[in-house]
Formats: C-alpha cells, structure tokens, sequence
C-alpha cells in the first residue's frame, strides 16, 4: 500500500504538548463547531438513516467514539482521502497528510486538490494542531508514538478520536483481506452520518470484485512476487492484504513464507528472490522517478529470473493497496496477471 512505516518514519523530538494546549487548539469534546455538514455529506439527504449520537465502532482492538458528526477531518493518506471524498466528505476534511506517496486518481483529482495539504509526508504536531481537527483518518498507527504525535489513546482523551484502516491494525496486519475496505466503508459511514453513501460503496466495491471472480473463475493461479526497494534495499511484501489482493487478482504470492507470521513486509535477499523465481515480479513505487529506479534496479540485480527475461514486471502505486484503491488494485492487477481474461 505504501512505503514501508519503518522507512517513512523518523526520529521524533519528545512529545511536549499539555493536554490543555491541546484542547484549546482542537476545541475540545466540549466545543461548540459552527461548521454545518453539506447535504451531500449526510446520510438523511439519500434518505438514509441518521446516525444517532454519540456514536462508537470497534477499531484494531479500541472503541471510536464520537460524541457528534465531525466536521474537521484529518486524512492521513491518499486513499484514506479519497475514501472520504467518495463518501461526499469533501467539506468536512480539514486537511490532508502524506499526499507525495501518490498524486490523486483521476476521478478525484478535482475534489483532492481542493483539500488543503497540512503535510506532504509526515505531519509535525504544529501542523497538526493548527488543522484543529475532531477526527482523524490514518494509515497506520506507527506515527501515534507518545514523541512526535500524540498516542492514539492521548488523542481520544483529548477529543480527537482517531480510526485506523483496518487492514493495517498491529495484531490483524498479517491476516487482513479485502474485506477490511468494506467494515472502513460501514464503520465510518456510523461515525461520520453518512450511512447511505457508504452502504452504495460497499455494493459497488462487491460488484467489482465479483467481476473479477468471473473472468478469473476456472484459471490456474499465476506466480508472483510483490516487492518494494527502499534505499537499495529489498523488500518482501507478503501476508494479509497483500497476498490476498494476489490471490484475488488470480496470482499466488511466493513470497509468503519469507514475511514473519503476522507481519506483512521483511528484509529479503536477491538470491532468495532469485531462487523463488515467480512469473511475474509486482513492485510498489511512490512516483515516477521512483518506479524507474527500481524497474532498473530489478533488471540489473534479477536479469536472470523468468519475470525479468520475460518482462513480466508489474508496477503498482504504493497507495493503492488501502481501502477503495485496494479494489482499484485488485482489478489492475487482474489484468496484469491474466492480459486474455478481461
């Protein structure tokens, strides 16, 4: 989905905020928010039910509690933000981080550039603060460390609920699927009142997938290896989300005994690589000169696997391994894998 947490990540200076600062700049649970949701933004406007307030969702182990409709939204990711923006959110999102791991699809490319860019990679808490959100929508929890950012459990005490995809929760990362675009879909549809909205999206998202299950249906599974390079170093991408996009786009990930249980991304080897020899080689890049770089950096080291000497080398935003991009995903890669089905 994204570069690797332990490489996006830096040292962080410790974490001075007073929980009083911090209320003050975000307005606290208490806090009265003149800012009303657009009609597209609530549910009632679809004919959809309300969500009655507070409202809570269970999320990688914690409850999300909110105790009305946030109106400042913080997406940390491109996805997350476009998962927003498909929900009719645009005019609640306060601000967006992370935004050069990928430029927008094009569907969304309009509304995207609207929403104002507090981070182009890591937030720092000013910037953070200074956005006074109420609500929080992240990638992961690794930035929430207690240093540089605040925990996420600190955040909800300080009435800043914060809600993690799903398929990236610490203890379900190796085990995650699909399935977790479609519980974001219906958990945020509760917490955001935007129940009717969301519901249309999980249909489509079942739709399209069940679209590749037909063409699909009947076909021997394709060898692959998902891959990342990182500062020269390569990465197995394997397990959970990943190997289940793999599977659904009809390939099977050879890499999955080389990921630790539980995890979905570990140091590997070239000769492991090598050895593993799938038929097609799946690497993640962030941008253009990055998805140059390590096409060559696979052909110089790898020349001689069946994926390199065939050139069945399949590159695939970072981001689009999260929530609706993961769908986006699945299908590309469907078609990558098996050219005749669709």
């Amino acid at each position: 989905m994204k570069t690797l947490p332990s490489v996006r990540t830096t040292a962080a200076a410790a974490f001075a905020l007073t929980a009083a600062a911090f209320l003050t700049a975000c307005g606290g649970p208490a806090a009265q928010d003149t800012a009303k949701p657009a009609a597209n933004a609530s549910a009632a406007a679809d004919g959809g039910a309300r969500t009655t307030y507070p409202a809570q969702v269970a999320n990688c182990g914690r409850t999300v509690r909110v105790e009305r409709a946030p109106q400042r939204i913080v997406s940390f990711f491109p996805s997350n933000t476009e998962l927003l923006l498909k929900l009719g959110l645009g005019n609640r999102i306060a601000g967006q981080t992370w935004t050069n791991q990928s430029p927008p699809k094009p569907a969304y490319a309009d509304a995207y550039r609207k929403v104002k860019v507090l981070a182009t990679g890591e937030i720092s808490r000013e910037a953070l603060l200074s956005a006074r959100p109420d609500f929080i929508l992240a990638d992961g929890e690794y930035q929430f460390d207690g240093k540089k950012l605040p925990t996420i459990d600190e955040l909800a005490k300080l009435g800043v609920p914060v809600y993690i995809d799903s398929a990236f929760c610490p203890k379900t990362t190796g085990t995650a699927t699909l399935d977790a675009t479609s519980t974001d879909l219906t958990s945020l549809g509760t917490l955001l009142d935007v129940s009717a909205p969301a519901a249309e999206a999980v249909a489509d998202v079942g739709k399209r997938l069940a679209t590749v299950d037909t063409a699909l249906k009947g076909r021997p599974a394709t060898s692959a290896a998902m891959v990342q390079i990182v500062d020269k170093q390569l990465y197995a991408l394997a397990g959970g989300l990943y190997s289940d996009i793999v599977r659904r786009a009809g390939g099977t990930n050879v890499l999955d005994k080389d990921v630790p249980k539980g995890s979905n991304f570990a140091p590997l080897s070239v000769e492991a690589l090598a050895k593993r020899d799938p038929d097609v080689l799946i690497y993640h890049y962030t941008g253009d000169a990055d998805r140059a770089a390590s096409e060559q950096w696979l052909k110089e080291h790898l020349g001689a696997t069946k994926a390199v000497r065939t050139n069945r080398l399949v590159a695939v935003p970072a981001a689009d391994f999260s929530e609706l991009r993961a769908v986006d995903g699945t299908l590309t890669l469907a078609k990558a894998l098996h050219p005749d089905a669709f």
